[in-house]
């Protein structure tokens, strides 16, 4: 606590040197825990990273200025999307953009730039089904699909309808050009890993994947037509039920059990989950939504690095599981230990404060005078600064 600037007030410093101490006993109490996890190697088959195939690759990735500003009209940001790819040793390289003004969250900011990237994934796939292309692997940074898929489908007519279109869109698309797709989490939340414990993990599955493996080394959990049905009732019932986890479990198997409101809830998301699920994998409006059931999802730790990816594969191009996983680790960056294409992409569409600023001053200039304070920050310090 020292560093600290000498200028913070002492209430605060008093409180953060708490608050580290209390922290730091909590990483330290890790040490038990990964011993366990160390453990669940031999729930599953580790292998090495074989000798990877020479690929030709694209990826694809969007970007807004984040956090996006909060004018008295709405959210306001730059959203920028595109691709990279090499293919026969040679680059090709897309870049587009739009803009997002809505009254809503930053949350749904997210979920439009996600789409736009998609959308355009989709179109690179069906460019490549037409032999303008050449692909064999496409690399999304995140998950595969967008909430909520793949547990349930989104509603008709709902605020999320377009999740369907995009994700059915870009399922077909890689059909149609049979083209792999390896989705490649930067940031993970997921406890699917739970599923080898039998019992909710008290961390996430890029912390259980790196005790579990060492440099060099991958596995394989399963596809998520299998994996999801184990993990929801451990999720529900355990991570989100906690000491009403029994109840709850009788309660899914229909058993007579004595809950609070929240574990009734939960209860019945066991049931629905199921049902939702197999909505997904049986609609007929969205047919190769059924496709997610096939994602294989995987864990590797790239040589040369000490923390795990997780990674999920639909493997339409029929690559093979085990020589895409070889690509992405032969290909990973020194730096973030992520596929370099991926960070070549990510620099790629990056958008900065002063391009939605620039931007934002541009749509101020064709606003009609009356409406201008629509376009001002909510925060009235930000509006004595700067461009404002």
């Amino acid at each position: 606590m020292e560093t600290l600037e000498y200028w913070l007030e002492p209430d605060l410093v008093i409180a953060l040197r708490h608050e580290v101490d209390r922290h730091a006993e909590k990483i330290a109490r890790l040490q038990k825990l990964l011993e366990e996890l160390r453990s669940l190697r031999e729930a599953v088959e580790v292998r090495e990273v074989g000798k990877a195939p020479a690929l030709d690759v694209y990826a694809v990735d969007s970007s807004y200025g984040s956090p996006p500003l909060e004018l008295v009209g709405g959210v306001f940001t730059v959203v920028a999307y595109g691709y990279v790819g090499v293919a026969g040793g040679v680059q090709d390289r897309f870049l587009t953009g739009a803009l997002y003004f809505s009254d809503s969250k930053e949350a749904d900011v997210s979920r439009f730039a996600a789409l736009l990237e998609r959308r355009l994934a989709a179109r690179l796939l069906e460019a490549k089904a037409r032999g303008e292309k050449k692909m064999d692997l496409l690399l999304i940074d995140g998950e595969l699909s967008l909430h909520p898929l793949p547990f349930n489908l989104a509603v008709r007519g709902g605020k999320y309808e377009e999740v369907n279109k995009a994700m059915e869109r870009l399922l077909r698309g890689a059909t149609a050009a049979r083209v792999s797709i390896a989705a490649v989490a930067k940031r993970v939340r997921s406890r699917y890993l739970s599923v080898l414990a039998g019992r909710c993990l008290p961390v996430n599955d890029k912390v259980a994947a790196t005790a579990m493996l060492g440099p060099g080394e991958y596995f394989v959990l399963g596809k998520l037509r299998d994996v999801l049905p184990r993990w929801a009732p451990i999720h529900y019932a355990e991570c989100e039920g906690g000491p009403e986890k029994e109840a709850i479990l009788r309660c899914s198997r229909g058993e007579s059990a004595k809950l609070s409101q929240r574990g009734e809830r939960l209860c019945r998301r066991i049931a629905e989950f199921g049902k939702n699920f197999q909505e997904v994998l049986s609609s007929t409006a969205y047919p190769h939504l059924r496709l997610l059931g096939d994602v294989v999802v995987a864990y590797y730790l790239p040589p040369g690095h000490r923390t795990a990816v997780r990674v999920e594969v639909l493997d339409a191009g029929d690559l093979g599981v085990d020589n895409i996983i070889s690509f992405l680790a032969s290909t990973t960056s020194t730096v973030t230990g992520y596929p370099q294409i991926l960070d070549a992409v990510d620099q790629y569409v990056r958008v900065s404060p002063d391009l939605v600023e620039a931007v934002l001053t541009a749509l101020l200039s064709k606003t009609p005078e009356s409406l201008t304070h629509l376009m001002w920050p909510t925060n009235m310090q930000k509006r004595l600064s700067g461009r404002f």
